[in-house]
């Protein structure tokens, strides 16, 4: 769970802040909170919509663009089922494939907000030389274009070069004035990154005059959740993903429900607290809080129907199974083979796990049915030849 889960952690333009500054000031603050709480609840096209809205009524401001443009990218990870804590914090997240590409017409707004979000900033600049709110908008549009690289793109070289421009333009904000919260959000970000970056690129990196400190990182990022007046939810969130990946699994959970008890429409806030419970080795704990995504989503709580049925029952009946919670990931499987909405391969697979469970269970011919139905769908990951094996010999003889 990526940042909203993961994502505007990367940027820190989504909030401004009340400093009396020209742009960010407590007026333009009242005018954004409604959107964005959108992004934090998940309702991501509301939020297109408000900052749309927001950017005609405020022709001149670069803060709408921006907003806009990272709704949109917030969207198309939503779609990608990525904003997801267990996708975050693995080794390989930036490395593998996209799984889709992003739609065109998406992608053009996503670039053109950011585009219409500098040249606005630049023209402020003109008029008010100097202008540290600018100068943040510019820094936090260069971040939306590096976390974007990073997560739809998985261009690792273009994502730390458009990270070190929004670090220079941050850190030049914080040596002029330290308590410029906010700033820290950034900074913190791009100096954890640049700690973990994986050795086959640290020599590039290094050559290239990217340089960071994961302690650095830990210490801005702690500074801004416990002093920024209106970005401090952002910090929280990234500090949530970072705790789980350095195994600070306690502090990871209290960060994770108090954001849930903020934004108890997010789901993913609530799934994420059931993925730490898991590393915690707090078994029951965290079969109950999947079992309760499920349940919720099932009774179609405001956004949880926004939890992908189809798939999620048979990826959190994997998890009771490895839980060692065999019969209630039964009921999620054949949950999941009666839904019509259910995917092909999970359809298949759930299939296929049911009956592995039913033999387990002693239940033969209630698994064999289970099996025949697998060999009548489409082959997914072996599961014609899983199934031919447990019905010449049950599963786990």
């Amino acid at each position: 769970m990526r940042f909203l889960l993961v994502a505007a952690v990367f940027i820190g333009g989504l909030a401004p802040e009340v400093r009396g500054q020209t742009l960010r000031n407590a007026e333009y603050k009242a005018a954004t909170d409604e959107g964005v709480d959108y992004i934090f609840r998940l309702e991501h096209d509301k939020a297109i919509d408000f900052f749309n809205d927001l950017g005609h009524q405020r022709p001149d401001h670069p803060g709408p663009p921006l907003a806009e443009g990272i709704a949109y990218w917030l969207r198309e990870l939503f779609a990608r089922q990525e904003l997801d804590l267990d996708e975050f914090i693995s080794p390989g997240y930036f490395t593998r494939p996209p799984k889709r590409g992003m739609p065109a017409a998406d992608r053009l707004a996503f670039e053109r907000g950011i585009a219409k979000s500098q040249a606005l900033a630049r023209k402020f600049l003109e008029t008010h030389p100097g202008d540290k709110d600018a100068r943040y908008y510019l820094g936090a549009a260069e971040g939306a274009q590096g976390a974007f690289a990073f997560t739809v793109d998985q261009s690792y070289l273009t994502a730390l070069r458009h990270g070190k421009a929004a670090y220079q333009y941050q850190q030049e904000l914080l040596e002029e004035d330290p308590e410029f919260w906010d700033s820290y959000l950034t900074a913190g970000t791009y100096e954890y990154t640049l700690g973990n970056i994986p050795w086959y690129l640290k020599w590039i990196t290094t050559i290239a005059g990217y340089r960071g400190s994961e302690a650095r990182g830990f210490e801005y990022l702690v500074l801004t959740a416990d002093k920024a007046m209106f970005v401090g939810n952002e910090a929280r969130v990234m500090l949530m993903v970072l705790y789980v990946r350095e195994g600070y699994y306690d502090y990871a959970l209290r960060v994770a429900r108090d954001l849930h008890r903020r934004y108890p429409e997010n789901f993913l806030l609530h799934l994420n607290q059931g993925q730490i419970l898991e590393r915690m080795g707090k078994r029951e704990e965290a079969i109950e809080t999947y079992l309760e995504v499920v349940r919720l989503a099932e009774e179609g709580r405001k956004n949880y129907n926004k939890v992908p049925l189809g798939t999620f029952r048979y990826t959190a009946g994997a998890r009771l199974v490895a839980l060692g919670e065999q019969e209630r990931a039964l009921a999620l499987f054949l949950k999941a083979t009666r839904d019509p909405g259910t995917p092909e391969r999970e359809k298949a697979l759930s299939h296929l796990r049911a009956g592995e469970i039913l033999d387990l269970l002693g239940q033969r011919e209630e698994a064999v049915s289970q099996y025949h139905v697998v060999q009548e769908l489409t082959e997914f990951e072996g599961s014609h030849n899983f199934a031919s094996k447990y019905l010449s010999s049950p599963y786990g003889r």
